[in-house]
Order: C-alpha cells, then structure tokens, then sequence
C-alpha cells in the first residue's frame, strides 16, 4: 500500500476514523437487531481486530489507534443497546412497577375473566 509509512493529512486520519466508528456502530446496530447479547462476545473482537489493522496500514501510531479501537467498540455496544430498547420498548415499563395497574398497551397475557 501506497499509504503505509507516510503522513495523512488530519482530514483524511479523521475520515478514516469516522467511517470506521460509523461502520462499527451499524454492526452493534444490526446485531442489537438480529442476535441476542452473547453476540456481542464474538462480534467486539471482530471489530477490534479490523479496526486495528486497517489503522495500521493507514499508519496511525498506537494511542490513537486504541483511541479510535475503544470508540468503535463504544459505538457499537451504545448502537446494540439502542436496537435493543427499540424492539423490546413495550415490554419495559416504569409505570407496572410504580403503581401495579397495567399500562397503557394493557396486558395481554391475562384472560378476561367472565361473572
């Protein structure tokens, strides 16, 4: 590679580091979607492990390329809790806890009971 070596302007260092904090969210993004949290497990190594060689080529020096590894790995498990919240919202509410009447979606497990 033709970058290896010699010295990014700072907008193209900071590019490289947006588009790999960006990436690495939409993968703790579709994960949150798709798997459970176990995930995660496999997925931050995977994350970590091509951010830090795609830094390494890019020549980035070692503080800020854990700077920017932690920042993907922060991206990505803030993403996974958001999908996360967004499909399990309904099942999560403040109000059944504070005052034991159902919310407003009602309970649907519980039969009608007839007299």
């Amino acid at each position: 590679m033709g970058c290896r070596g010699a010295a990014l302007s700072p907008g193209l260092n900071l590019t490289i580091a947006s588009i790999l904090i960006l990436v690495s969210a939409l993968a703790g993004l579709a994960t949150g979607f798709t798997y459970r949290v176990w995930a995660l497990v496999l997925i931050s190594p995977l994350i970590a492990l091509l951010a830090a060689i795609i830094l390494h080529i890019y020549g980035f020096g070692l503080f800020a390329g854990v700077a920017i590894i932690t920042a993907c790995l922060v991206a990505s498990e803030l993403a996974y809790l958001g999908a996360t919240y967004l499909m399990h919202r309904r099942e999560i509410s403040l109000q059944d806890e504070i005052d034991g009447d159902p919310g407003e979606q009602g309970e649907d497990g519980i039969r009608r009971q007839h007299k």
